[in-house]
């Protein structure tokens, strides 16, 4: 942090993460729910700056010596640290093999978004098989936070599969879209994996490998959206045995996330066992505007992310485990008037150390009073923010028409229900297990004190 005379910007990133939810640090308060430690840009590039000068040195000491030879097997170690031009340089082609290599494939491409990742993708198998149709749940991605990119600039159609807008379709629903006359299937099924909106909700492996097999019979593409891979992967090596590759094996093409559970400054990754599919991926690159004079900041950030963070998710998985069911069995009593859980997790049983909570029965406005009573009380902040109804595509709607998104209530005070996305961090999960279970049934008491005060 900078002397209270300097200049300082600070913002720590709460609840979804998204900019709608930058708040500024509070003082003398432990958060409960972070996407990022508070921290200056000075910080980032400070940070950056001094892995790229010596990437083993930086991580022997910001790791251990003894962790960093544990991990040794799963870091991308450079032994150059250079420049890209237009997406040529030794770095990021070390540090592209590198992925593939983890995940099982061939090559792999470095986009400065996942947006323009998957949408490559998906022109590219659409192009090929001269069928521009993919197919996804109304949950994913590119439904609702790209304001139909899909459609508008790469000239795909979207079947939306399952029938449940609150759940993962089901195997049999797969099955029936891929059963189609060959006329009307799609060229791709997108799958997210584990799927954000649903409080990273995901198949098993079976089922994985059902849905794969099932495609491959149907001549349809399967693509991963891995935002979130890395969080997930200790869900299917604990209750499978299954590695990165034993996932990504299952799928035509694979994207995955580095600013988010990884914590670099921004970028994403595509990967295949195609080659040739990387080339063209490539070429939509440049079209999108994509191929910038040099990616070499978001590149070494990614790295060091990667670096500095794999190998923490299975603990990080079981930390939450543990304070979702510590938290469960203390509120399992406290209930609204209308006679629910005031506190509920989505899903029921937490899959990673990424999940979402809903409060139910009570306005923004209630939780909120409830939250900062808590925090004055304790010095706990459970949430900052619950999340508004509409979809990111609705908001930057709203934001046109010069009106603000607000979180909105769904029938009257009693039938509220609000969430927010939390997830278990290198900065959260050093947080007792008990102060979580504490500060939720202190928020669950304080807004059942509230409903006496109005009645």
């Amino acid at each position: 942090m900078a002397d209270s005379g300097s200049a300082t910007v600070v913002t720590a990133t709460a609840d979804c993460g998204d900019s709608a939810t930058k708040v500024d640090p509070i003082p003398e308060s432990v958060r409960l729910c972070m996407f990022a430690p508070p921290s200056t840009p000075a910080d980032g590039f400070e940070r950056t700056a001094n892995y790229a000068k010596g990437p083993e040195q930086y991580l022997k000491k910001a790791l251990g010596e003894d962790v960093f030879d544990q991990r040794k097997d799963l870091l991308s170690l450079p032994e150059i640290v250079d420049k890209d031009g237009y997406g040529d340089g030794k770095h990021k082609s070390h540090f592209e093999g590198h992925i593939a290599k983890l995940f099982g494939k061939e090559a792999g491409l470095f986009f400065i978004t996942g947006v323009q990742a998957q949408l490559a993708a998906l022109k590219i198998h659409c192009t090929r098989a001269s069928n521009p149709r993919v197919a996804w749940h109304i949950s994913c991605h590119l439904e609702s936070a790209e304001e139909r990119a899909y459609e508008e600039l790469y000239g795909l159609e979207r079947i939306l599969l399952g029938s449940n807008p609150d759940a993962l379709p089901t195997v049999r629903e797969i099955k029936t879209l891929l059963e189609l006359p060959a006329d009307e299937r799609p060229a791709v099924l997108l799958l997210e994996l584990p799927n954000r909106n649903l409080g990273c909700a995901t198949y098993t492996f079976d089922e994985l490998v059902e849905i794969s097999s099932a495609c491959k019979a149907a001549g349809v593409v399967l693509h991963c959206d891995g935002a979130r891979i890395w969080e997930i992967e200790p869900y299917y090596q604990t209750l499978s045995g299954k590695t990165f590759k034993d996932i990504a094996h299952l799928f035509d093409t694979i994207y995955m996330s580095f600013y988010k559970a990884l914590q670099g400054a921004s970028g994403a990754m595509l990967l295949a066992n195609d080659k040739r599919l990387i080339a063209d991926a490539k070429m939509w690159q440049r079209r999108a505007g994509g191929n910038a004079f040099s990616l070499a900041y978001q590149v070494i950030d990614s790295e060091r992310g990667y670096n500095e963070n794999i190998g923490t998710f299975a603990r990080k998985r079981e930390k939450m485990i543990e304070v979702v069911s510590g938290i469960k069995a203390a509120t399992k009593d406290k209930r609204a008037t209308d006679g629910q859980q005031i506190i509920q997790f989505i899903p029921h049983e937490t899959t990673c150390c990424q999940t979402r909570t809903a409060f139910c029965g009570y306005s923004p406005e209630k939780i909120y009073a409830a939250r900062d009573v808590v925090a004055s009380k304790t010095g706990v902040r459970v949430l900052e923010r619950v999340w508004p109804k509409q979809t990111l595509d609705e908001m930057l709607a709203m934001d046109r028409k010069g009106l603000k998104p607000e979180a909105v209530s769904n029938g009257t005070d009693e039938v509220h229900r609000h969430e927010i996305e939390w997830m278990m961090m290198s900065v959260t999960e050093k947080i007792p297990t008990k102060t979580f279970v504490d500060g939720y049934v202190a928020l669950c008491d304080a807004l059942l004190a509230g409903n006496e005060k109005t009645h």
